[in-house]
């Protein structure tokens, strides 16, 4: 698979330029935040600005999608436009979103709603963009794709799933382009269950080679698209020859078969 285009949305602004800003300037701080559930306590968290998810001609059809549903939509966005892809292909390219959490503020919004007003009084515009499959379709109706769309969800390495996917469905012919991206949400209550259950690096500096039980975390958001296709292009950034995940990449850093 060859990747045509880039599209991101993060803490640091929106797009590829952005990003490689980002790099250039290298670690900035991220931002004590507090919760509801416990709104005396705060943590670090890296979190999308409102300000970048405002896009009014892109998200003429998506005005009722949540934050979740917005960064997808925007960062897939943004990777289509980025390679350039001609306007008749874009029907035919297929859509596969991965997630570990999918718009997990949104259905807890949901499920209060439902405690507090009963089944008969809950939001039905709330009810669809808590499916998990809501920001593949946001995608889909904002960039008029019809290939296939698929949304795959896990704890661990959904976005290398997401790959091996987008891969098959090149390799069957099923369309010749995909837009294979992440999505994930720090809600509330996800700010919460992090500050409960994980070591939170309270300067917001992650340790990665310190090993110990726990690993060190600060909370974060955002999304990442990529443009992938069969044809190589003179332009593209690179191209992926295998995805490899568990134990087969140690055997693969190794040079073992």
């Amino acid at each position: 698979m060859n990747i045509t285009g880039i599209g991101t949305v993060f803490t640091r602004g929106r797009g590829i330029n952005n990003f490689e800003t980002a790099l250039i300037k290298g670690w900035v701080p991220p931002r004590q935040q507090s919760y509801s559930l416990l709104p005396d306590k705060s943590l670090p968290v890296y979190t999308v600005n409102k300000e970048d998810l405002v896009d009014k001609k892109l998200l003429k059809k998506t005005r009722r999608a949540d934050k979740f549903s917005k960064m997808a939509v925007l960062a897939a966005s943004d990777a289509l436009t980025d390679s350039g892809l001609d306007a008749d292909k874009i029907e035919s390219t297929g859509i596969i979103v991965s997630t570990a959490f999918g718009p997990h503020a949104t259905t807890f919004r949901f499920l209060d709603d439902i405690i507090d007003y009963g089944d008969g009084g809950v939001s039905p515009i709330l009810f669809s963009n808590s499916v998990h499959n809501a920001a593949a379709s946001y995608i889909a109706s904002a960039l008029n794709i019809h290939g296939p769309t698929l949304t795959l969800t896990q704890f661990k390495s959904s976005f290398h799933q997401a790959l091996i996917l987008a891969g098959l469905w090149i390799k069957q012919q099923r369309c010749d382009n995909v837009l294979v991206g992440s999505v994930d949400e720090c809600g509330d209550v996800m700010k919460y269950i992090c500050a409960e259950r994980l070591e939170i690096a309270g300067d917001g500096k992650i340790s990665p080679f310190r090993f110990s039980s726990v690993t060190q975390a600060v909370p974060g958001e955002g999304s990442v698209f990529f443009l992938v296709g069969k044809q190589a292009r003179p332009e593209q950034y690179c191209k992926i020859s295998s995805v490899i995940t568990g134990n087969d990449l140690g055997a693969a850093l190794l040079g073992q078969p």
